[in-house]
C-alpha cells in the first residue's frame, strides 16, 4: 500500500538537511566506519533499530519517496541517531558515487515486488541491480534480502543464478533472530498474521 502524501513529512525532511546526504564523499569521517546500506528504507523501523545495535558502523538509508523519507527522518532525529544518513533519491544515483568495493552490507527489506511481468526490470533483485550491488560491495560483503512475497522470492532465486554471488543461506520460512536482525513495519505485521518470511543471504 502506497503511503499518502503528507506535507508535514516533506517539510520536515527539507528542514532537517543534517540527516540527509546528497553526494557521497568517502573522505568524510562518517564513511571511515564499516558502511551498510538499506535500499528502500520505508518509514525507517529496520534501520533505526538495527543501527542502534551496531554503533561502530555507518548506515545509509535510501528512500526516494519524500513523504516516507520525512517520516523516517523524524524517527531518527527523535531517537538522536548518530550513525544513519538518508539518501532521498533513487538508488541508482548512489551506485556510481560509491564506487567499487566500498560497502560491507546491503539490506533489501520487503521491497516492492512489482508483480506484473512487464515491470520485472523495476524489481530491486533484477539482475542489473544485483550486478550493481556486487560492484559496490567489498570482497566478502553481504547482500541480505527479506520478503513475504512468494513471487519476488522465486524471481530473486532465479536472478541470483546469473550473478557471481555465493549463496550463504536460503530460508523460505525465516525464524527471526533478534540479536542479529531488526524488523520492519511490514515484517512485524506479516509475522503477526503468521505469514512466512523469506530470507536470502549472499556473499561477494
Amino acid at each position: 500500500m502506497r503511503t499518502k502524501y503528507k506535507q508535514w513529512a516533506v517539510d520536515y525532511l527539507n528542514e532537517h538537511k543534517e540527516i540527509t546526504i546528497e553526494k557521497i564523499d568517502l573522505n568524510q569521517p562518517f564513511f571511515k566506519k564499516d558502511l551498510c546500506i538499506e535500499v528502500g528504507s520505508g518509514k525507517g523501523d529496520f534501520i533505526l533499530n538495527f543501527s542502534s545495535k551496531n554503533l561502530t558502523k555507518s548506515f545509509i538509508a535510501i528512500e526516494r519517496v519524500d513523504t516516507v523519507a520525512g517520516m523516517m527522518a523524524k524517527k531518527l532525529i527523535e531517537a538522536e541517531s548518530k550513525n544513519v544518513l538518508i539518501f532521498p533519491h533513487d538508488a541508482k544515483l548512489i551506485f556510481d558515487q560509491i564506487g567499487e568495493n566500498k560497502v560491507d552490507t546491503i539490506f533489501l527489506n520487503f521491497v516492492d515486488p512489482w508483480p506484473k511481468k512487464k515491470h520485472a526490470k523495476r524489481r530491486l533483485t533484477f539482475h542489473t541491480f544485483l550486478e550493481s550491488y556486487y560492484h559496490i560491495l567489498k570482497p566478502g560483503g553481504l547482500l541480505i534480502f527479506k520478503s513475504d512475497n512468494d513471487g519476488l522470492y522465486d524471481f530473486t532465486l532465479e536472478e541470483i543464478q546469473t550473478t557471481k554471488f555465493a549463496m550463504i543461506s536460503n530460508e523460505p520460512d525465516y525464524s527471526f533472530d533478534e540479536s542479529q536482525d531488526a524488523m520492519t513495519e511490514y515484517e512485524r505485521k506479516f509475522r503477526d498474521l503468521g505469514q512466512p518470511i523469506h530470507r536470502i543471504v549472499l556473499k561477494k
